[in-house]
């Protein structure tokens, strides 16, 4: 059996996902495929050791999520690392850094990665600088711009992804999961295109969602992407596109500012939580979240209500 899991990098879906995994006999993360990660899955060196050979954004997320993968191999589960894209990427970032400029050798997929990720870096910057000016409609733009161009990457981490699992895959025996960041979803469509057969895929969001008896829409700004992935040639500058960005930039904000510390009121209430969200998310117009984010960014933010 051969099938995919979709998980938002949230520490509160790890417990689901861990029960998930603990039915399968591989599984094939989406983590850099190097020596210290291999070392630390296998309880040879410390968390704090691999965060020199790592990139994170959420410290505690990343602890979890390594520690739920080296509790799986300690129960027997066989943990495959495998994430070509990210590694490239890292290589490269990490050589500009130290370098100023970088000095891998950079074959064709290289180049084209540190180009992507360049200009992925490049809007970032400018997103970063709209939002200190709290110019709304400057970040919807750049929301919509940076969706556009993240599709693209991940059509290409995935095609990178899918060709290494293809090779790995005659290596191992029984049932195996692939792990994939839910951005990733078309990664079937290149394992499908590879192996001649369709993987089953399961969303961390429905199984919670099942579990907890509630409705988790998609993120905005998860939907937006996907429209670009799945219909390239989607209309620029439509209504539905700058209302999902708009809602997308409310929705980010809301969810960093209420479920801030999430180990204080409970993984599972979170996830209730960021439905409550993600449901008012839904129901603004444009002019309604620009209106929201404005009231966000002045003193009285918690009184928007959900």
């Amino acid at each position: 059996m051969l099938s995919i899991i979709l998980m938002p990098s949230r520490i509160e879906y790890l417990k689901y996902f861990r029960e998930f995994a603990e039915q399968y006999d591989v599984l094939i993360a989406e983590i850099p495929d190097i020596e210290s990660v291999r070392r630390f899955i296998k309880g040879e060196i410390t968390f704090n050791n691999l965060l020199y050979d790592i990139e994170y954004s959420d410290l505690e997320y990343t602890r979890a999520f390594y520690e739920t993968l080296r509790d799986l191999y300690s129960k027997g589960v066989s943990v495959i690392p495998i994430d070509p894209y990210g590694l490239i990427a890292m290589k490269i970032r990490v050589s500009s850094i130290v370098k100023g400029t970088p000095q891998v050798p950079l074959g064709d997929y290289d180049r084209y990665i540190a180009y992507i990720e360049f200009k992925i870096g490049e809007v970032m910057r400018m997103y970063n600088s709209a939002f200190l000016r709290g110019d709304f409609d400057d970040i919807v733009r750049l929301t919509i711009r940076y969706a556009r161009m993240d599709s693209e990457r991940i059509k290409f981490r995935s095609e990178l992804r899918a060709r290494e699992i293809v090779k790995r895959l005659g290596e191992v025996e029984g049932d195996v999961l692939i792990h994939a960041d839910y951005y990733n979803e078309v990664l079937r469509e290149y394992l499908s295109a590879k192996l001649g057969c369709i993987p089953s895929v399961v969303s961390l969001f429905s199984i919670a969602s099942k579990r907890l008896r509630i409705d988790v829409p998609q993120p905005p700004g998860l939907k937006l992407t996907f429209n670009y992935i799945n219909k390239p040639r989607t209309p620029q500058n439509t209504v539905e596109e700058r209302t999902l960005a708009a809602r997308t930039v409310v929705y980010v904000i809301l969810r960093s500012r209420l479920l801030r510390r999430i180990d204080t009121i409970g993984y599972d209430k979170a996830i209730v939580a960021d439905s409550a969200i993600l449901r008012y998310t839904y129901g603004l117009s444009y002019d309604s979240a620009k209106h929201v984010f404005h009231r966000l960014m002045m003193k009285d933010m918690f009184k928007v209500k959900i």
